[in-house]
């Protein structure tokens, strides 16, 4: 996401540029905590297909399950 003020030819003062590098840096930020959060889905899909493949999950019994009610009565 490129600011239009970046793109000017007579360039940016310099609190346009605090504005936009602290913009920049949230930005950053908030990438490396979706980052993060993406490698630990992955992690747990991946340990979790890894156990049912050896057969080491259990089975979670829901009542009435086919009806696509769950709660109980």
């Amino acid at each position: 996401m490129i600011n239009t003020r970046m793109e000017r030819e007579e360039g940016m003062t310099y609190e346009e540029l605090i504005r936009e590098l602290k913009t920049m840096r949230k930005q950053v930020n908030h990438y490396r905590r979706l980052t993060k959060e993406m490698h630990r889905l992955d992690t747990e899909y991946w340990y979790i297909q890894h156990q049912a493949k050896k057969g080491a999950l259990f089975h979670i019994e829901l009542p009435n399950a086919d009806r696509g009610d769950t709660r109980k009565g």
